[in-house]
């Protein structure tokens, strides 16, 4: 019996001093943010980072583009027009001096003849060039000038001296039943209106009608519009 005691007492003894495994930690859940990620993910995601930077400092450094460019009529309310801005940043169509569509064009005129430069909105004279036909929204701008004549040893002709006029067709299907309506800024002595209403079927939409080489418009005297591509011979 004490021999049993004595065994069972050393045995409790070296279980208890015999050192102990470890506990295991809890494994924790797997964290995406802090998960160790390769060289191939590491290279793609700073190629992703450097092409979004060079992007927006490209972006911030290249010119914006005038917004003369995506220039359209402007109207307020279901017919007036807005009288157009920049439009000398829009294509320039050509000039003429003197040259009229009237009754009176046979007789002798007394005073000095007028320039007339006209414009056209960029994106009507792409479309123009592309098809040869004028696409709904077109607007050409007419401007009027007072002529000087220099005639001088060394020196002869004529140039523009002042802007006296301003003018302009809209090709609108929607407002205008007849397709095209005419528009006068001037209101005398150089002075423009900041609106227009349109002008009388007479005073310019017959004539452009009847003498327009191409969809009411005058082309026939405009060089820049017989060299657009979809014109040429």
């Amino acid at each position: 019996m004490n021999i049993a005691m004595k065994t069972v007492t050393r045995f409790r003894h070296s279980s208890e001093s015999a050192p102990r495994p470890p506990s295991r930690a809890p494994a924790l859940s797997p964290n995406p943010h802090s998960a160790l990620r390769t060289p191939h993910s590491l290279r793609r995601r700073f190629a992703w980072r450097l092409s979004v930077a060079v992007i927006l400092v490209a972006a911030a450094f290249s010119p914006a583009l005038p917004s003369s460019l995506h220039a359209a009529p402007v109207f307020q309310g279901a017919d007036t027009l807005l009288r157009p801005k920049n439009y000398r940043e829009w294509v320039f169509v050509g000039s003429s001096i003197g040259l009229e569509y009237s009754p009176e064009a046979d007789k002798q005129k007394s005073g000095k003849s007028e320039y007339k430069n006209v414009y056209i909105n960029p994106a009507a004279y792409r479309q123009f060039a592309k098809t040869g036909r004028f696409p709904e929204g077109t607007i050409l701008v007419l401007e009027t000038a007072s002529s000087e004549t220099k005639n001088e040893p060394g020196l002869q002709g004529s140039f523009q001296k002042e802007f006296i006029g301003l003018s302009a067709a809209v090709k609108d299907r929607k407002r205008f039943k007849e397709g095209w309506a005419y528009f006068r800024f001037s209101e005398g002595a150089g002075k423009l209106k900041p609106s227009a209403k349109p002008a009388e079927k007479s005073a310019c939409y017959d004539c452009h009608r009847d003498k327009g080489a191409t969809d009411h418009v005058f082309t026939q005297f405009y060089p820049v519009l017989r060299a657009a591509p979809a014109n040429k011979p």
